[in-house]
């Protein structure tokens, strides 16, 4: 017995299965798209900047990747839904099962065309979507230069850095950071002896990386003893460079799923924080299974024989179980940034966890 019905069928499954996710997500996309341009609009008038309308329109537009990062999972399992809802309607999926096809054979197609979907967001997309998120951003900054602020804080503590000065391994921490001008604001560098004992703190009113050296203002050196010493043309070279600075700034949303291990390894080698980054990039990885979960998950909420009454309060329990799948990810990825969980586990056990479940709610719901 063949796994699909016939080609012609399973081409026309998920050729309807496609343009009813793909409608729900545009009909999501342009629900979401005007309540931002709305805010853009807001947003202009009470700075009263003078900019026109087309510039405000494809501002909003080159948000849409954006706004489509995070309506993609919401429009596959509403889409799904309402597609399979149809199919349950119109008999076709009983129709198609009629063949000899258990459900799994059946929904085959979906889970391929699910499956495409998150390979080509996350390949083909992504990459296009950074790219114009970055040139979203520079308009923004341009249009509202007053507002702009390239700030960054790494960490609750402020920034971290790892450095050597004058062959002694340093760790610098800051309140804040700009990142365009590679500038960090109330430095202390804490100056290790080779023992990995303090030797020294270096305080100043900020620190900027130019040319490979450290320019301090008004630098001061605490000894061991505690004897404080004012630093004239203290100029210390460096072995970190402008672009650790201004990555450190870089939202996740501008940088593609190809830079994101690069990015993970330069910023690594400046002593900063990576481990939300490293969730991040399995979390992307791990978006064909979730979507492919996701429909599952809709299918055992409409695809089965129910009565009509059970089946509206299936549909209700069904949809309820997706937003408490996005409140459950949410905080396995908050684990994971706070390194109480692996960031493999964290980045892939959301979309494991969606999967595994609704397989197994379908095929509960299969036997009855």
């Amino acid at each position: 017995m063949s796994w699909f019905p016939s080609l012609t069928i399973t081409i026309y499954l998920a050729r309807n299965y496609l343009a009813w996710v793909f409608g729900t997500i545009f009909i999501l996309l342009c629900f979401v798209a005007l309540l931002d341009f709305v805010e853009l609009f807001q947003r202009v008038s009470r700075y009263d900047i003078e900019v026109s309308n087309l510039s405000i329109l494809l501002l909003g537009l080159m948000n849409l990747p954006t706004l489509l990062d995070e309506i993609l999972p919401f429009g596959v399992l509403f889409g799904s839904a309402i597609c399979f809802y149809f199919w349950s309607k119109s008999q076709q999926f009983v129709a198609i099962r009629s063949f000899g096809q258990n459900i799994w054979q059946t929904l085959l197609p979906v889970i391929l065309a699910a499956g495409l979907v998150g390979l080509a967001y996350i390949f083909v997309f992504n990459p296009i979507a950074a790219v114009i998120s970055q040139q979203h951003d520079s308009q923004m900054n341009s249009i509202f230069k007053n507002q702009k602020n390239n700030l960054v804080s790494i960490s609750s503590s402020g920034i971290w850095l790892r450095d050597t000065i004058f062959n002694d391994n340093v760790y610098i921490n800051g309140s804040n950071m700009n990142t365009e001008r590679a500038i960090i604001f109330n430095p202390i560098i804490y100056v290790l002896s080779e023992s990995g004992g303090l030797k020294s703190l270096i305080k100043a009113k900020s620190m900027r990386l130019n040319n490979g050296f450290w320019v301090f203002d008004n630098p001061s050196r605490t000894r061991q003893d505690g004897q404080v010493e004012v630093l004239k043309n203290f100029k210390p070279s460096s072995t970190l460079d402008r672009s650790i600075m201004l990555n450190a700034g870089r939202p996740l949303r501008t940088i593609s799923l190809y830079e994101l291990s690069d990015y993970i390894d330069t910023l690594q080698t400046a002593g900063i924080p990576v481990e939300k980054l490293r969730v991040q990039f399995h979390k992307t990885l791990a978006l064909p299974l979730q979507l492919i979960g996701l429909a599952l998950l809709a299918a055992s909420f409409t695809l089965l024989t129910f009565s009509r009454q059970r089946r509206i309060r299936i549909i209700i329990m069904g949809l309820g179980a997706g937003f408490l799948y996005y409140f459950v990810s949410d905080l396995i990825f908050l684990l994971g940034h706070n390194s109480r969980l692996p960031d493999f586990v964290a980045g892939w056990l959301p979309a494991i966890l969606i999967f595994t479940i609704s397989g197994f709610l379908l095929a509960r719901g299969d036997e009855h």
